[in-house]
C-alpha cells in the first residue's frame, strides 16, 4: 500500500521543517557534549599520568632503577599487560627494562624526550584503539609510558547511544507533535479559507472569522480579514442601495423626460417646442445632480471620498451662507442671524463640501420653519472643536422621526418637499471630515443641529495651508 504524504499541506511542511531545526540542534549540541567531554577525560587520564610520572621521578631519584622495576610490575600487575605500559631507555636507545603488550613497543615514539614530560595520541590497528603515550628524560634514561583509551572511547560510545536513542525518540515524538501544533496555529488561516469559500459559494458577506482572544498573529490575521469584510459588506449593501435608489427614482426622471420629449415632437409652434426643450434641459440637469448626489454620498458613506482639504477662516464660510439665504429669508419674513466666533477661526477642510453641508442645514431650516420664525446660525470654539449650530423655531421633530431624519430619502417632517437627501449628505460630508452631526429637537419647539470638527487652527497660522487631497 503506498501511503501518499501531505506535501501540499502547510502544517505537514512546517512540522519537517520542525524536525530539520530539531535535528541540526541535536547534532549541535551533541558535538559539544562529546568534545566537552572527551576533552574532560583526557584532563582527568593526563592529571593521572602526572601524578604518575611524579611518583616515578621520586622513586627514581631516591632509590634508584631497582626500585622503579618493582613499582612498574606492581602497576602492571594491577591494570594488567593491555593497560598499561612502561618502558626505560639508556642513553643510546637500547632497552633497560620493559612491561606491558609488546605491541605499545611499535608505537611511533619521538625520537627525542625533554626532561618535562610530553603527552601524545596514537592509534593502534589492533582491538586496543587509541592509546595516551607521555614521554620524558629522567638523568641517563628515557622514560615512556602508554595506557589505552578504550575507558574514555567506552564512556563517549555510551553517550553517543544516549544521544542516539534520544535523538530518535524525540524526532518520532516531534515530528507528529510539530504537526499538531502547526495545524493548531493555523486554524485561524483555515477559519478564513473557510469562511472565504463560504462566501464565494453563498455569496453572505455577513459571515466572520471567529478570533481566539490569543492576541497571536493568526488572531490579528483574522481580525483583519473579519474588518475587511465589513468593509466589502458595507461596500456591496451600498452598491445594491444605490441601485435601488436609482432604479426607484430615475424611473420617475427618465420616465417624465420621455413624455415631454414626445410632448416637443408633437408640438408644431417653434415656441412651444423650444419651451419643452428647455423644460427637458432642466430636467436632465436635476438628473445629473441627484446622480452626483448620489454618488458623493455612497462615496463618503464608505470612505472612498476624496476630500481638498486647504485652510480657510471660519468667518468666510458663514458670510457665504448668510449671502445665498439673506433675500430668501426677508422674502418668507424670517429672522435670520448668523453669530460670528468672538475670535478668528480656521478650518483645514474640503471648503466646496464642507459648504454644502452648512447649506443643507440652513435649507433645511428654512423649509419647515414658518413665516414670522426665527433661524440662527452660530460658530464657536469648544476645547480644540469646531462647533457650529443651526438651530430654528420651527414644527420640532417627534422621536419617533428623530432616529431616521438622516436616512437616504426620508421626507417624514411635514409635506415632502425635495427628495430626502439633503441631511444624509450633510451628515456623510461632515463624518468625511472625521467630524459629528447631531440633532436636538421637540415638537413644537424647534430644532438645533450641530457639526462638531475637531479641526480649528490658531489664529496666528499665517500662512496659507497647500491644497491637500486625500483618499
Amino acid at each position: 500500500m503506498k501511503i501518499k504524504l501531505p506535501t501540499k499541506s502547510l502544517a505537514f511542511r512546517l512540522a519537517v521543517l520542525y524536525g530539520s531545526l530539531f535535528l541540526v540542534a541535536t547534532g549541535l549540541v551533541f558535538a559539544v557534549v562529546h568534545l566537552i567531554l572527551a576533552h574532560k577525560l583526557l584532563q582527568n587520564l593526563d592529571q593521572d599520568l602526572k601524578e604518575d610520572v611524579s611518583e616515578i621521578t621520586t622513586i627514581y631519584l631516591r632509590k634508584g632503577l631497582p626500585a622503579l622495576k618493582s613499582l612498574a610490575s606492581a602497576e602492571l600487575a594491577e591494570e594488567g599487560p593491555n593497560n598499561f605500559f612502561f618502558r626505560i631507555l639508556d642513553s643510546e636507545g637500547r632497552e633497560v627494562f620493559s612491561v606491558g603488550n609488546s605491541v605499545f613497543k611499535t608505537l611511533p615514539w619521538p625520537d627525542r624526550a625533554s626532561e618535562s614530560p610530553k603527552f601524545f595520541v596514537f592509534d593502534l590497528t589492533d582491538s586496543l584503539g587509541r592509546v595516551r603515550a607521555v614521554v620524558w628524560r629522567l638523568g641517563e634514561h628515557r622514560m615512556e609510558m602508554a595506557v589505552p583509551l578504550r575507558f574514555n572511547q567506552r564512556i563517549l560510545a555510551q553517550i553517543h547511544r544516549a544521544f542516539l536513542w534520544a535523538g530518535v525518540v524525540a524526532l518520532l515524538i516531534s515530528f507528529p507533535m510539530g504537526f499538531l501544533f502547526a495545524k493548531r496555529s493555523l486554524r485561524q488561516i483555515l477559519e478564513i479559507e473557510r469562511v472565504a469559500r463560504g462566501i464565494v459559494d453563498a455569496r453572505d458577506f455577513s459571515r466572520r472569522v471567529p478570533l481566539s482572544g490569543r492576541g497571536d498573529e493568526p488572531d490579528r490575521l483574522a481580525e483583519t480579514f473579519n474588518s475587511m469584510l465589513e468593509k466589502l459588506d458595507l461596500y456591496f449593501r451600498e452598491l445594491l442601495q444605490i441601485f435601488d435608489n436609482l432604479a426607484h427614482d430615475f424611473k420617475n426622471l427618465l420616465s417624465h423626460l420621455r413624455l415631454l420629449a414626445e410632448r416637443a415632437l408633437e408640438k408644431r409652434d417653434p415656441e412651444e417646442r423650444e419651451e419643452l426643450i428647455v423644460r427637458i434641459l432642466y430636467e436632465s440637469d436635476r438628473f445629473l445632480h441627484l446622480l452626483n448626489v448620489l454618488l458623493d454620498l455612497s462615496e463618503a458613506e464608505t470612505g472612498l471620498l476624496k476630500l481638498r482639504r486647504e485652510r480657510f477662516p471660519v468667518k468666510d464660510i458663514l458670510e457665504e451662507v448668510d449671502q445665498v439665504f439673506r433675500e430668501l429669508a426677508v422674502s418668507q419674513g424670517l429672522n435670520f442671524e448668523i453669530r460670528y466666533p468672538d475670535e478668528d477661526l480656521y478650518l483645514f477642510a474640503d471648503r466646496a463640501r464642507f459648504l454644502q453641508a452648512l447649506l443643507n442645514l440652513v435649507d433645511n431650516a428654512f423649509k419647515y420653519t414658518p413665516s414670522g420664525g426665527r433661524i440662527r446660525v452660530e460658530a464657536k470654539r469648544k476645547g480644540e472643536d469646531l462647533v457650529i449650530k443651526v438651530q430654528d423655531s420651527g414644527r420640532g421633530i417627534s422621536p419617533e422621526e428623530l432616529s431616521r431624519i438622516f436616512d437616504r430619502f426620508y421626507r417624514g417632517r411635514g409635506p415632502e418637499r425635495g427628495r430626502g437627501l439633503g441631511l444624509s449628505l450633510a451628515r456623510a460630508y461632515v463624518e468625511a471630515h472625521g467630524g459629528e452631526i447631531s440633532v436636538e429637537s421637540e415638537p413644537g419647539r424647534g430644532s438645533v443641529f450641530y457639526i462638531v470638527l475637531p479641526q480649528t487652527l490658531p489664529v496666528e497660522t499665517t500662512h496659507p495651508a497647500k491644497e491637500i487631497v486625500e483618499d
